[in-house]
């Protein structure tokens, strides 16, 4: 598995957990981390 990928599918899941939870009021970079999450996983699958 790629390195940055999995860091930023952490993330992601992180943001998204906080959110549901109720420790953050809205999922702060959600849109940002799902398209870096989205372009890595094309480039990756592009190579």
């Amino acid at each position: 598995m790629d390195l940055p990928l999995l860091i930023i599918g952490v993330l992601l899941i992180a943001s998204l957990a906080a959110f549901f939870t109720g420790l953050l009021p809205y999922p702060i970079g959600w849109i940002i981390l799902s398209a870096a999450f989205i372009g890595r996983w094309l480039f990756l699958r592009g190579r």
